[in-house]
């Protein structure tokens, strides 16, 4: 066995200790206390010491007795779950929303698990366990059902901080039964079935001057309205099916008529709009948490703020994925899109030529991990027929200075992932020879027409 799965085995042993921290820090204290006793005998036989031997007494056993009940009532819950699983098995119905996030998101999920019980005056924590080998942080739920004191399900939601834009698989959840004091916490698994995706959030970006290289549809008109000249020659008179934000009213206060604005139609047909987005890395990216979290994420919210920036220019918009990802259960275009986007990964298999028909593209997305000699040959031949986006991955992190380090090392704990990412970026193998490849690139997509490079 490998280091890290011995190290993988011992985490996950450790989810099933059946008392937390806060019992080993009370145990702890409760055998000082009595060492100090012992050290310290109270002189026998006088007022003061009779009244604090009792006050011991009392403490003791009522500390005691509350242990007791604390852990029998841990103890019953577990009991009572474990038998429902066995006997008739255990709903647990995990729910996702669909939200656009980005790194550091927070996927909002909402959880109901029947039948349970919740331990008196004590607390339910759960685990989930996704993508095989990997763990959520041990979590309450905001309940919403807290409508009768003895529930047999419990149902809420949690703000789940997830790191990647990407698609999870949860396996099965570990349920927690907390006493009141929490000095108690019995683990037992249910199995809990789900996936979904987070999702890349739109940025806001520069206009894109794109055309469509060919028409492949004659049936959807374009139609935009603008301000037209003339009384009645570019009017008519309303009716049932038109749109009353466009009514004149001018015309109406001086005729007592209803006349709408007829639509000036700017392009007879709708074109599509090819856009092509490309994952292919010639740089060895498998382990390195900077190039497979934050940039992978960066490269994805630009993908998708180019995508909506198109749509919103009133073209059809088709996107060629270069990598084929389980299809979505969707009929929505965009959502399917999103979804495509949202599954992609760095890959080494289809290299740009092998991608982009070059007759019919008509937007090229290239990132920092992109071969140098493929752009230049296809910007070369179809430079001003293609416009290229060149994405900047370093982009998505800030530079690390000296001071950064230097809080890192006196000031600041690792309390923000991001700028554990920045870091090991700072120190990566290939850092040196990815920013070469972004400073050649760039050059290279600057001498053709009309050069967009899309910033978060």
């Amino acid at each position: 066995m490998t280091l890290s799965r011995i190290q993988g085995n011992i985490k996950q042993a450790g989810f099933y200790i059946p008392f937390t921290i806060y019992f080993v820090v009370f145990a702890v204290a409760s055998f000082l206390a009595y060492k100090w006793i012992q050290i310290n005998p109270l002189q026998a036989d006088t007022a003061f010491g009779n009244i604090f031997l009792l006050l011991l007494k009392v403490a003791l056993w009522f500390g005691i007795v509350m242990l007791v009940i604390a852990l029998i009532s841990v103890l019953v819950s577990m009991l009572y779950f474990f038998y429902d699983k066995r006997k008739h098995g255990i709903s647990v119905i995990i729910k996702t929303e669909l939200k656009e996030s980005e790194l550091d998101q927070k996927q909002r999920v909402h959880l109901r698990i029947a039948p349970i019980l919740k331990p008196i005056f004590g607390f339910i924590k759960i685990r989930l366990q996704y993508d095989e080998t990997h763990y959520s942080k041990k979590f309450s739920l905001l309940e919403t059902n807290r409508r009768k004191f003895f529930n047999q399900e419990i149902e809420g939601v949690y703000h789940w901080p997830l790191p990647q834009i990407k698609e999870y698989q949860v396996e099965k959840a570990i349920i927690y039964f907390e006493d009141i004091f929490q000095f108690f916490s019995l683990a037992i698994d249910a199995p809990a079935r789900s996936n979904f995706f987070t999702h890349p959030t739109a940025k806001a970006a520069k206009d894109l001057n794109v055309l469509p290289r060919k028409t492949e549809e004659t049936t959807t008109r374009i139609e935009e309205l603008h301000k037209v000249e003339g009384e009645y020659l570019n009017y008519k008179n309303f009716e049932n099916n038109d749109d009353v934000r466009r009514i004149v009213w001018k015309i109406y206060a001086k005729n007592k008529e209803l006349v709408v604005r007829i639509p000036e139609v700017m392009d007879p047909y709708a074109s599509h709009i090819i856009m092509y987005t490309s994952f292919y890395s010639i740089f060895n990216t498998q382990g390195n948490s900077a190039t497979e979290i934050p940039f992978l994420n960066y490269y994805k919210v630009m993908a998708w703020t180019v995508y909506q920036s198109l749509v919103k220019k009133g073209f059809e918009v088709k996107y060629l994925p270069d990598q084929e990802p389980t299809v979505a259960n969707t009929a929505d275009a965009q959502q399917l899109v999103k979804y495509q986007v949202s599954t992609s990964k760095w890959h080494g298999d289809k290299e740009l030529k092998n991608y982009v028909r070059a007759k019919d593209a008509s937007v090229v997305l290239v990132s920092s991990f992109s071969d140098v000699n493929e752009v230049k040959q296809l910007a070369e031949q179809h430079g001003n027929d293609i416009q290229f986006i060149f994405i900047k991955l370093t982009d998505g992190l800030r530079q690390q200075n000296f001071f950064d380090w230097v809080q890192w090392l006196f000031i600041q704990n690792d309390t923000n992932d991001l700028d554990v990412y920045k870091r090991a970026w700072a120190v990566s193998a290939i850092r040196g020879r990815v920013i070469e490849n972004e400073k050649r690139l760039a050059a290279i997509i600057n001498t053709y027409a009309s050069p967009v490079e899309v910033k978060g």
